[in-house]
């Protein structure tokens, strides 16, 4: 219920008490003529570094781009002056939870045919598998 008031996210949040949390979503792709901003189809995965409903954990935002440097992995930053992700919900939840969204390029979102590049898809998954292996205790300890 992410569209609907981020809804499903607070109810998860609630119900599973997470330590840390990743909102994965797509962002606008601006590579076609008409938009503007830098995000586009082959250029890694987005780090949403701001949106209308969370400001990501300033440590765990560092623990992934820290990550995607390890890797040699080229990331893309989006910030969204209007909506948000399930992270804008689940980050309040309980006594506060380090959060993130990351995020998949994608031309035409909210429509039945959506365009991704596989390889951020791909690239995407193998971040964020590299960052959860990174967080022992002491870690997600360091994020609050």
């Amino acid at each position: 219920q992410e569209e609907v008031g981020l809804r499903g996210a607070q109810t998860s949040a609630t119900k599973i008490r997470p330590d840390v949390a990743f909102a994965l979503d797509v962002g606008i792709a601006h590579d076609t003529p008409g938009t503007e901003g830098d995000e586009k189809l082959g250029g890694g995965p987005l780090v949403v570094i701001y949106d209308a409903t969370s400001i990501p954990n300033r440590f765990l935002r560092d623990l992934v781009i820290e990550t995607a440097e390890k890797l040699k992995m080229p990331l893309q930053f989006e910030s969204v002056e209007r909506g948000g992700t399930d992270a804008g919900r689940i980050h309040m939840t309980g006594e506060g939870v380090p959060s993130i969204s990351l995020g998949i390029a994608s031309r035409y979102i909210h429509s039945h045919n959506s365009i991704i590049d596989r390889r951020d898809f791909d690239a995407t998954v193998k971040l964020l598998v590299a960052v959860v292996k990174r967080l022992d205790r002491k870690t997600v300890e360091s994020f609050c």
